[in-house]
């Protein structure tokens, strides 16, 4: 939930920078699963405030998807262009991150779920096992014959 709720409270309005695919296309599919509830409610109105309200997270977070693949966030402008330019974009849109800084900034940093983040593992802190398995020495042990 937080791919959709951040864009619009931490960067409602922010064109610089990058954001990687999973943030971008997370936030995509709340926005569209939200439209089409209102819809099946027949909320009409509720919908159409709902959309002009994320527009510019929308645009802004767009343009942001572009910059991480090394393009101007102005050629969003291709949506106006019929099934070629739609074609374009959603391919741009789905390429993948470009693992170096570019002119826009350093590359975007996945965000982990919540979730995913509580399920990883913490790795224990290092304490001082003296245990033999745990020593850098080898030692050889011979067996007790004295029986």
């Amino acid at each position: 939930m937080h791919w959709f709720l951040d864009p619009i409270t931490k960067h409602y309005a922010d064109f610089e920078g990058r954001v990687g695919r999973q943030e971008f296309w997370m936030f995509i599919l709340f926005s569209w699963i939200l439209q089409v509830i209102l819809s099946v409610l027949h909320l009409d109105m509720v919908g159409f405030l709902v959309s002009l309200g994320l527009f510019l997270p929308s645009f802004a977070l767009g343009a942001r998807r572009l910059h991480d693949i090394g393009k101007s966030g102005w050629w969003q402008l291709l949506w106006l262009v019929p099934i070629i330019g739609w074609i374009i974009i959603i391919v741009w849109c789905a390429t993948k991150t470009d693992g170096f800084p570019n002119q826009y900034g350093n590359p975007a940093v996945p965000k982990m779920a919540a979730s995913a983040a509580a399920a990883a593992p913490t790795p224990a802190p290092a304490a001082a096992d003296t245990t033999p398995a745990a020593s850098s020495e080898v030692s050889s042990v011979t067996p007790d014959t004295d029986k």
